[in-house]
């Protein structure tokens, strides 16, 4: 199954690798574009003078309150997005940068950053995530067959530095190097079924304090103008993560991850959009339980809709996604989507994949700003024994 999963990808990914896109997201020629901004401006009767497009300038969009699931506890978050370039817009691709605030109120208290950056003539690329927060959650152990009867609470609070610098080879083709920081504190647990709990079990990252720092090695290749919402175009990311105990690590691990991601446009005249995930996580080593590979714990959290954070865990990970993306109203204001994702985690028992975990479900889409194609969203998921809400800004990936 793990060897058919990569040829998938390996196939997928040599098709029209150097396929050309235009900036602008595909719309509906015949009828001008609209969003919130522009429906408020006018509303309210608001003069704003008219910038050159050639001006460099920000975009900003902002959801003063949202919610999605973490461990089952719906958090409020405050989404702020800004989208900018550094160059020429024919030139350089869109940067943004998500600031994410968040609580519940109770337990769950932290703020996130996540950033993508392009330089003048999209000559360096800069991904970065930091964040710190508490936070209590629930986890089932290792593997697929994991349900609730194996639920059991985590609380811990967490320090994340990630930022890699990826400079251009040729054309859409990026190497670099990056920086991982991890440290987990004041971690417990309890309401476990049996004990020892399956967390104190697993024995490794598992005490009151830890923390691992890593080097990457990463290859990427991103011919898409807008992360933020791509029409058209293929991201690829192989990011290799070393974790060597000269670097003060208690034990030494490493990760491989392969993501691959394609966006197929179906219509030239309005928003019809197929787009694909699929990503091969694999780590081995003594390879501390709060970085095993699992749902929504890879760069950028966006995996497993329908399931929450950490829902399950392995040694390995195989996960794929489909999404339709299409507008319902011919001024781009209106969309929506259809989704659909499966996951598969190697067992402990027999170092297979022996189960697939699938989720779906729909969502619902509002242009808020039509200048950095930002969209408000929000998704209804459901998995098994599992549903989520997340109203947010921007695509899930």
């Amino acid at each position: 199954m793990r060897h058919l999963f990569l040829v998938m990808i390996c196939v997928v990914a040599m098709q029209d690798c150097f396929a050309q896109m235009n900036y602008s997201n595909r719309s509906n020629k015949n009828h001008p574009q609209t969003d919130i901004i522009e429906v408020l401006v006018k509303a309210l009767k608001i003069n704003i003078s008219q910038k050159s497009p050639d001006r460099k300038r920000v975009s900003f969009s902002i959801v003063p309150a949202s919610t999605t699931s973490s461990g089952g506890d719906q958090v409020l978050v405050s989404s702020i997005n800004a989208a900018f370039t550094l160059g020429h817009i024919d030139s350089t691709n869109v940067s943004s940068v998500y600031f994410l605030p968040y609580t519940d109120l109770v337990e769950n208290i932290g703020f996130g950053t996540k950033i993508n950056i392009w330089t003048p003539m999209n000559n360096w690329n800069i991904p970065a995530e930091f964040r710190i927060s508490s936070l209590a959650q629930y986890t089932y152990g290792l593997g697929s067959y994991t349900g609730k009867s194996d639920q059991f609470r985590l609380k811990y609070n967490n320090v994340r530095a990630y930022i890699t610098g990826n400079r251009r080879i040729k054309g859409y083709l990026y190497a670099g190097l990056g920086l991982n920081y991890d440290r987990y504190y004041k971690v417990s647990n309890s309401g476990a079924p049996t004990l020892p709990s399956a967390f104190d079990s697993y024995g490794i990252g598992t005490q009151e304090t830890s923390f691992s720092t890593g080097m990457t090695i990463n290859a990427l290749y991103d011919d898409r103008r807008n992360s933020i919402n791509p029409d058209h175009g293929h991201y690829i990311n192989f990011i290799y993560r070393i974790n060597p105990t000269y670097l003060g690590n208690e034990t030494r691990w490493g990760s491989a991850y392969l993501d691959y991601r394609e966006y197929k446009s179906l219509d030239d005249q309005k928003r019809k959009i197929i787009a694909f995930w699929a990503f091969y996580w694999a780590s081995f080593g003594d390879v501390p339980y709060f970085l095993l590979p699992g749902t929504e714990l890879e760069f950028g959290q966006r995996s497993g809709r329908g399931f929450a954070q950490g829902r399950f865990r392995g040694k390995q990970m195989l996960y794929f996604e489909a999404e339709y993306r299409f507008d319902i109203s011919n001024n781009g204001l209106f969309g929506g989507v259809i989704f659909a994702n499966a996951q598969s985690l190697l067992e402990p028992t027999n170092n297979q994949f022996s189960s697939l975990n699938p989720a779906g479900g729909f969502g619902a889409r509002i242009k808020f700003n039509k200048e950095s194609n930002t969209n408000f969203t929000l998704d209804f998921g459901f998995g098994k024994d599992s549903f989520t809400i997340a109203i947010g800004l921007g695509e899930f990936f």
